[in-house]
């Protein structure tokens, strides 16, 4: 019979240490949780490490510091990777300089999501119109949900 050591019960115990808890992922929406389609109006705002968080639609849709929604960096070059130094160097540059204008301290994030919120566009509808129709629709049936 062979002994296997205790697997519970390292030579050196750490610390003990707490768990790290963190709120990571915030829902901003200008239409309340009743109204239908809500979460297609849904902005989110999103921890991503170092106290940065990105404000984001659809999970890939990211809002700059402009107030404009971009589905990411866009290297001059286009689809073709970089090949010389300087290339490289320059798509490096432009996207670390698109990632510093989208990432933002969560108070300028949720700020900027509010802002954004109203005007989210849902095929040819904003959050705002939405919000009005369900409103309206609320009062011609009397119901207050």
């Amino acid at each position: 019979m062979s002994t296997v050591p205790d697997q519970q019960t390292p030579a050196a115990a750490p610390q003990k240490r707490r768990p790290v808890v963190r709120p990571t992922r915030f829902s901003v929406n200008l239409l309340p949780e009743e109204a239908p389609d809500r979460d297609a109006f849904t902005i989110t705002v999103e921890y991503n490490g170092s106290g940065r968080y990105r404000v984001i639609r659809n999970e890939l849709c990211s809002l700059g510091a402009d107030g404009k929604w971009s589905w990411g960096y866009q290297w001059p070059g286009g689809d073709r990777e970089p090949v010389t130094d300087a290339e490289r160097d320059d798509y490096h540059a432009g996207r670390d300089a698109w990632v510093a204008s989208h990432q933002f301290d969560l108070e300028t994030a949720l700020r900027l999501a509010e802002q954004a919120a109203p005007h989210v566009r849902v095929m040819r509808t904003t959050a705002a119109q939405a919000l009005a129709d369900y409103l309206a629709e609320m009062e011609r049936t009397g119901r207050s949900d």
